[in-house]
Order: structure tokens, then sequence, then C-alpha cells
């Protein structure tokens, strides 16, 4: 096990000054705390927490909430976290809360969040109003990452601004037949991103005058599978889009799926756009509104822990960025079909 000896020794610095900059203690220049941190992680060092704890009055370790493990976007963001964390030399306290499979344990006692950590940060989730009493009341730093979820600042992009600019790509290379591709994710229990994106597609697609078919306008439910099941009869009837814009990534491949499938080309005879830059939507050519989920975890576990070192409260933030991403799923459309 690396020691505190071991990094002054590597580092030319006094036992006393790695520890004091590794507890946060105050009267350790900026750059010898960063210098000392980063040799610590690099070199292994595991913190003695409780040690740490009585020293500083602090548990030196962040409460981190996830409606499932099972999905990209959520273990993206807790990787940032997590990282953030570990660079500042606290743990990440991980609660699972998959709703989706039913009644969830109610983990949320004030006596032992307010004895386990020392912030909490929520992905994607929406809390009901005795869960969020029990939040307030635990008096430490608060940050959701993903969709605006009530009772929390939250880090995340702007979905209305993303999902125009996907829109309105689309529009650019002369679509006016439009679909899309959204609904309510089960497992994420936060509404507020899924109803701006459908907003917005909707208002640029009739702004421009575009044909929006109300059979066009399915429900994803942000999954593969579930894409591939509601998008596969739209494709093999008689009429359908020349462009379907997806809500996510994950469903703009299941969509892409049934569409070839069904006998159609992508993008010959449909363009399919969709959201999130998923680790996969380069290896199938997938144009996409990419944003950056492990940057927004780290910033948001950067944020709490400088709350609890004493720094100031941030009210609120810009939003998270995003970058349209062009490859071959996006064509102009067929001049006869």
């Amino acid at each position: 096990m690396v020691t505190i000896s071991q990094i002054a020794a590597e580092l030319g610095l006094s036992k006393a000054t790695v520890s004091r900059a590794l507890r946060g203690v105050p009267g350790v220049a900026d750059v010898t705390v960063a210098t000392v941190r980063a040799a610590a992680e690099t070199m292994g060092y595991i913190p003695d927490v409780a040690a740490a704890g009585l020293a500083t009055g602090r548990s030196r370790a962040v409460a981190v909430v996830v409606p499932s493990l099972s999905r990209w976007f959520y273990n993206s963001v807790l990787t940032g976290i997590d990282r953030g964390l570990r660079s500042l030399g606290y743990d990440t306290v991980l609660y699972d809360l998959d709703r989706s499979v039913g009644s969830w344990p109610h983990v949320f006692v004030r006596s032992d969040l307010r004895r386990r950590v020392d912030g909490l940060i929520a992905v994607s989730m929406m809390f009901s109003a005795e869960e969020l009493a029990e939040f307030s009341s635990l008096d430490i730093p608060m940050i959701a990452v993903g969709p605006t979820t009530h009772g929390f600042r939250t880090i995340g992009i702007d979905d209305a601004a993303v999902m125009t600019t996907a829109t309105e790509h689309v529009l650019a290379l002369g679509h006016q037949e439009l679909g899309y591709l959204g609904g309510f994710d089960s497992q994420s229990r936060s509404l507020g991103g899924a109803v701006e994106r459908e907003h917005a597609f909707m208002t640029a697609a009739l702004d421009a005058g575009a044909v929006v078919d109300p059979t066009w306008m399915l429900a994803g439910r942000y999954r593969q599978s579930i894409a591939l099941e509601v998008v596969t009869p739209v494709f093999r009837s008689d009429s359908w889009p020349t462009a379907l814009v997806c809500a996510s990534d994950e469903m703009a491949i299941g969509a892409m799926y049934a569409i070839q499938a069904a006998g159609l080309r992508v993008p010959q005879d449909v363009s399919v756009i969709g959201v999130d830059g998923h680790e996969y939507a380069q290896a199938y050519d997938l144009t996409t509104c990419a944003q950056y989920p492990e940057a927004q975890g780290e910033l948001a576990a950067r944020q709490i822990i400088a709350e609890v070192e004493g720094g100031p409260s941030r009210l609120s933030f810009e939003p998270a960025d995003y970058q349209l991403v062009v490859r071959g799923s996006t064509g102009p459309p067929r001049a006869s079909r």
C-alpha cells in the first residue's frame, strides 16, 4: 500500500505538507495541492477515511444516486463523478435505485446519510416531496446531473436547444416529412428532458412548414429494443417520413435496424439523427448531437467538494456543451420515392 512517506519522497516534500495537501488543510499552495493529489492518484494512494474525518469533521465521501447501472449515460456520468472525487481524496457512496423493477428501498434516512456523506449528486432522477424534505434537512451540498431536477441545481445540456439543432439539421438538408422517436424513460423517472425535447422538435418542424403525421410520433422509451418494435410498422406501411429525429442514440440505432429490415436504406431513403454521442454512434455511422456526460459528472464532483471545503455555492450552471456531429446516417431526401 502506498504511504504518505512514499509520496513525499517522490515529490521531495515533507510528510506534513503532503498530509495537509491530501486533507485539504488551509495554508498549502494550490499548485502544491494539485501536484500532491495528482501524484497520489497516479501512485494509487488510498486515504485513511476515518482519520481524515477526525481531522476535518468530514466523512470524505459523497452519495451518488443513479436510476440504473445498465445504461450508457448513467455509467458515463458516474465515471466522471468518481474520477473527480478520487482526484480530490473523496469516496463515492453509490445508490442504484432501479425503480423499473418495482418497489425500491427507502435508503434516504437522514441519520444514515448525515453520518456517511458530505454531499449528494443525483443523476437523471425525480424525487417525491417526502424525499426532497429528507434531503433539505441534511444541510449538505446537492447537485443533479442530467435533465432539470426539481429541488436541485442541475448540470446538463439545454434539451430544447439540442433537439432544435438536430431537427434543423434534417430540415436544412431538405426534408419536409419528419418523424419523431422519443417517449418517457421509465428508469430515469425524469420527465423534464423528454418533454422539452419533444416540444422543441414539434416547434422547429412546424415553424418550418414540415409535415409531421401523428402516426410518426413514436415512443421508444429510450431503449433500442422498444425503438425497433415501434418503428418497424411505420416503415412497412405505405406512408413514412423521409427523416426520423430521435431523442437518443440508442433509439436511433434501433430505428436504423427497423428501417433496413423494411427494405429501405439509410440515408438514401430515410435519414436518421440521434442525441447523446453514445459510444456506439461512430460505429453505426450515426449523425448525432453529442454531449459529454463524463465531463458533466466531473464538474459536479469538483463543485460539490469545493462547497464541502468551504468554497462559495453556485446558484446555477451554464448549459453543458454539445456538438452536432454529422456522419453518414443523414443526407438529402430522394427527389421521388
